[in-house]
């Protein structure tokens, strides 16, 4: 294990930050409508008693998600400053729990959950085969993993070819600062879900909602126009 700190954890533990990040993305384009639709409709249909991990958590608007769904939902993140604002956006209704998604999750026993949801969040981690491994491992057979990512044929990746791992910083023109984050090959990704026991069942490409087209209508064009996120379903067949 690595004993640096992870990627961009400064940025997201800084109480303002966080303050602003939890505001921006309850109604922002990106994330309210487009990324989050998206991958929270990969979820079950119905809910109600499941053992969820919303794994990055952030300020718990997916966590809440999943508890007004009727689940039974754990969320961690490595900021305690996204920690302490989900505690409110769930009214404790939720176990929440400080961790770092780069290191095991010993705090939890194999097969323990249903569904695993992770939301852009893997492009933050250093060794994904780690991750799918702990995911695998704490997931039941048959448990459900869905996470959303950059996607492989977005322009600002496409823009940047790289052959393994490769840290980049971009700009976060809503928070006027720049954020690392890891770009890997596509094909990686899918390696390391195979290596790790899980078979992909569905992927979406997100299509922005109405909403967005008549709240920012600018942003809409540039989503319909080309990818930006993909998110992914996949079986646990351990």
């Amino acid at each position: 294990m690595s004993d640096k700190k992870p990627l961009s954890s400064e940025i997201y533990g800084d109480a303002a930050f966080a303050q602003q990040y939890a505001a921006n993305i309850i109604d922002n384009a990106w994330n309210a409508y487009y990324e989050r639709p998206a991958s929270l409709s990969l979820a079950a249909a119905d809910l109600h008693n499941k053992s969820v991990l919303d794994a990055g958590c952030g300020p718990g608007i997916t966590t809440a998600w999943f508890v007004n769904q009727g689940a039974n939902v754990t969320g961690i993140d490595y900021s305690e400053e996204m920690i302490s604002i989900a505690r409110n956006n769930t009214e404790d209704r939720a176990r929440l729990l400080r961790h770092d998604l780069n290191q095991e999750l010993n705090m939890f026993n194999q097969s323990e959950f249903d569904i695993i949801y992770c939301s852009l969040v893997i492009h933050y981690i250093d060794d994904l085969d780690l991750l799918f491994k702990e995911f695998s491992r704490v997931l039941k057979p048959n448990g459900i993993l869905i996470f959303s990512t950059d996607h492989p044929n977005a322009p600002f990746v496409k823009a940047i070819p790289v052959s393994g791992r490769e840290q980049k910083s971009f700009f976060w023109n809503n928070f006027g600062i720049y954020m690392d984050a890891y770009l890997r090959p596509w094909n990686h990704i899918t390696d390391s879900l195979e290596k790790n026991q899980f078979v992909i069942d569905k992927t979406i490409d997100p299509v922005p909602t109405q909403e967005c087209r008549v709240k920012f209508p600018d942003i809409y064009e540039q989503l319909i126009a080309n990818p930006n996120f993909i998110c992914v379903r996949a079986i646990n067949k351990k």
